[in-house]
């Protein structure tokens, strides 16, 4: 592992393990996302008699125990405890076999924290044939860093203020993390982009509070051609082969 993904990875531990929740309520850029995955997940998933596994799921269901059985992971106990079905893992390293699950999300960024070429194979893994994965993560397309160091990189990682603290993470390109999936034998078949009008904002503005209106705009944003490319956050729905032939 690499010194920038060992401090990515153990930085976001420790954060993790002091947060009471790591969406505080009442914040609106964490209620947007929140909304967005979860409205995702409402159009992508079914309802099923099926296994879902919930990897990351920071304390956030996103509505999927209303679509099938549901697991929640998480590296840490604290940000899984409340949830049903709780598993303490790693979605580098899944602690389930393979083909099990008939659904399998991860979402809330946890990508960004990981290194995706382990942690893609892992989700693809424990998806049986022909079952679906969705996956969320900041793209370094985002309209938040437009023109700085950082943006259009397949990878790249980036120092910021979340919430309290410092926050690291890497970002990617969307062909970056679409290219990681083609390799785990899965076929990307929707995309959703959240996160526009108030990415620009951020960039234009810096610190100013974002304003309600950027919100409501912001999922009309995501059906404009070129500008829904400046999402800050990437939605990808993907379905493994039907075999691994």
């Amino acid at each position: 592992m690499s010194a920038d993904a060992l401090d990515v990875k153990s930085r976001a531990k420790v954060a993790y393990e002091l947060m009471e929740h790591p969406w505080p309520p009442g914040d609106n850029w964490s209620t947007h996302t929140k909304q967005s995955i979860a409205e995702f997940v409402r159009e992508v998933v079914p309802a099923m008699d099926g296994l879902i596994l919930n990897a990351g799921c920071g304390g956030n269901d996103y509505g999927l125990t209303d679509r099938g059985t549901c697991v929640n992971l998480d590296i840490s106990l604290r940000q899984c405890r409340t949830l049903a079905l709780p598993v303490l893992g790693d979605v580098e390293q899944i602690p389930f076999p393979d083909n099990l699950f008939d659904v399998t999300v991860c979402v809330g960024a946890v990508i960004n924290y990981v290194q995706p070429q382990k942690a893609i194979p892992e989700l693809a893994r424990v998806t049986k044939p022909g079952g679906l994965i969705l996956v969320d993560f900041e793209s370094s397309y985002s309209g938040e860093i437009m023109f700085s160091r950082y943006w259009r990189k397949p990878l790249t990682v980036i120092e910021r203020m979340y919430i309290d603290h410092m926050d690291k993470t890497y970002l990617f390109s969307p062909d970056h993390i679409r290219e990681i999936f083609e390799q785990a034998k899965s076929t990307v078949i929707a995309i959703r982009g959240y996160h526009i009008a108030t990415a620009i904002w951020e960039r234009i503005f810096k610190k100013a509070l974002i304003p309600r209106v950027a919100y409501s705009i912001d999922r009309y944003a995501s059906r404009v051609p070129g500008v829904r490319a400046l999402a800050s956050s990437v939605l990808f729905a993907c379905q493994k082969a039907q075999s691994s032939t």
